[in-house]
């Protein structure tokens, strides 16, 4: 007898890994600190002992090409989602996370996606973790050997320099502490999937 299964509903965690990554990362680097120097205080929201930036970097020059390839990367993800042709609005900022730092777990309401590129993660960084969205599923848990996609309550995805990171904003997340000895640095971000409204006059559609 033959039992099949069927993949309803499921979360997807995207992720690629910029080539180019320790260049780009060198200069990634230099900029999250410069701007950490003009604005030593930052901003707190998920973080504890750790600094983020306001989230507008993606109006930052400098900032550019990290934020032109986080839209990059979404777009394609949103195209093979059959998502309409739209506006990408994106939100991004920095996170360096000294040793000890850490993030609650959070979602980040108004937007479609959100995500992390790491641009340095020293050994002990600290991976990113997913809690299962099925409210449902916490009633009663299978006794399992050992957890997998299906009966796990939590999973978790390690940092990497140079990997980039992109989930549903709904998708409650954290970050585990940095054990490490050094920072932890990365850019956080969001993407408000946004269809322009069309000309007066113009048909609908």
């Amino acid at each position: 007898m033959q039992v099949l299964s069927s993949p309803l509903f499921p979360t997807l965690v995207w992720t690629t890994v910029f080539e180019d990554q320790a260049d780009f990362n060198r200069e990634l680097l230099q900029r999250a600190y410069a701007l950490r120097a003009r604005d030593p205080r930052g901003v707190r929201n998920t973080n504890v002992q750790g600094w983020q930036s306001a989230n507008t970097i993606q109006g930052d020059p400098a900032f550019g090409p990290v934020c032109n390839r986080i839209t990059a990367v979404v777009r394609q993800i949103a195209a093979g989602l059959e998502v309409v042709d739209a506006e990408l609005r994106l939100q991004a900022w920095v996170n360096i996370s000294p040793p000890g730092a850490w993030n609650r777990v959070h979602v980040h309401p108004g937007c479609h996606f959100s995500g992390v590129y790491y641009v340095r993660t020293p050994p002990g960084s600290g991976h990113i973790y997913f809690r299962d969205p099925r409210v449902a599923a916490t009633m009663l848990r299978l006794p399992v050997r050992r957890e997998n996609h299906f009966t796990a309550s939590e999973a978790s995805m390690p940092p990497e320099e140079g990997r980039l990171y992109v989930f549903p904003a709904w998708l409650e997340h954290g970050v585990q502490p940095n054990t490490g000895d050094s920072d932890r640095v990365g850019v956080s971000f969001n993407v408000l999937v946004s269809v322009p409204a069309p000309p007066q006059g113009a048909p609908a559609r």
